[in-house]
């Protein structure tokens, strides 16, 4: 990827994508197209000039179409999603809806001469393995995908085989490299609790001082969490150095469990409220972890150690928490 490259990103008013709208112009990328299917985002991105907002909806061939048109990379970071407790009730709530997303702009990316599909996919496509280490070269096309997240799992996987017949098994192949990050937080994350993961959620409990504090699960559940400046950096690395399909792990390479995120949120914070365990949430996957050797070999290095990025991800929170529903309930 080159700075004079048409960059498409898709899902720029998410909260990864928008921050890798940002970052990618920070880095000389200005020669940006954004996507977004629920409102007009020309004002989202002071300072980034010149941008090209598009607002359609990626489910159908004919918008791929147009979006994809003149472009040489995509970062398709696009997807419709909820959380586990929804898809648990309705499996199939967000299968179709992805399924379709990905097969019309990969299709119309290849029809269009696209040189680089980047495709934002999940660590669900990685079986249940227990306290291993994920890498890249792993067989993910195995049944055992943890059962809370099942759906979204295979929907990423279908992603992914798109991604290498795309790559090598069509003639005049599109190249496209596959990215399965961490759990990520930071600024501009869902912080209300309906909708949001564990670490923000946990951010928002000991930020507004909840007494006691509500802990979703038993906090011995492990996790790899990354500031999202970094993850996004992380993508950025593996567009600018890799030229050919591929997987990369875009992770800290560390886990730690929730109970030690709480505690060391509540360190920062100065908060010393006692803890209280709830059930009433989809239960999590015990322990994911992933590795990042392969990226580390591209040369990326993380901006963030935990404890920075959590005190980022704090202060942006205590001065943005009007724009979140006060009667969100954990």
């Amino acid at each position: 990827m080159k700075k004079t490259d048409k960059i498409l990103v898709t899902g720029a008013s998410g909260f990864i994508g928008s921050r890798l709208i940002k970052m990618l112009y920070e880095n000389g990328f200005t020669n940006l197209r954004a996507t977004s299917w629920s409102r007009d985002l020309r004002n989202d991105f002071e300072g980034c000039k010149n941008v090209e907002f598009l607002k359609g909806d990626l489910r159908t061939a004919e918008f791929c179409e147009e979006v994809s048109q003149g472009i040489d990379v995509v970062f398709h970071a696009a997807a419709n999603t909820s959380n586990a407790l929804d898809t648990k009730v309705n499996p199939l709530l967000h299968v179709t809806p992805n399924v379709e997303m990905n097969t019309n702009l990969m299709e119309q990316s290849w029809r269009n001469k696209i040189r680089k599909f980047i495709f934002i996919s999940s660590n669900t496509t990685y079986p249940d393995i227990g306290g291993e280490y994920c890498t890249e070269d792993m067989n993910v096309q195995t049944p055992n995908i943890y059962p809370a997240y099942k759906a979204v799992g295979w929907m990423k996987r279908y992603g992914e085989t798109l991604c290498e017949f795309f790559s090598n098994q069509i003639h005049d192949p599109m190249q496209c490299v596959i990215i399965r990050p961490s759990n990520s937080f930071g600024p501009n994350d869902k912080y209300d609790f309906e909708q949001c993961h564990v670490t923000p959620a946990n951010i928002r409990k000991v930020a507004d001082g909840l007494n006691p504090i509500p802990l979703w699960g038993d906090g011995t559940e492990v996790r790899d969490v990354i500031h999202v400046d970094d993850m996004v950096s992380g993508f950025i690395t593996v567009a600018e150095k890799v030229d050919k399909y591929d997987i990369y792990n875009v992770c800290y390479g560390k886990g730690h469990t929730v109970m030690e995120v709480l505690n060391l949120i509540k360190e920062i914070e100065g908060n010393d409220n006692p803890i209280a365990f709830v059930n009433n949430k989809a239960p999590m996957i015990p322990t994911r972890l992933l590795s990042n050797e392969k990226l580390l070999k591209l040369g990326w290095k993380p901006k963030y150690d935990l404890r920075s990025g959590l005190e980022d991800a704090l202060k942006w929170y205590k001065e943005n928490k009007d724009q979140f529903d006060p009667n969100s309930k954990p």
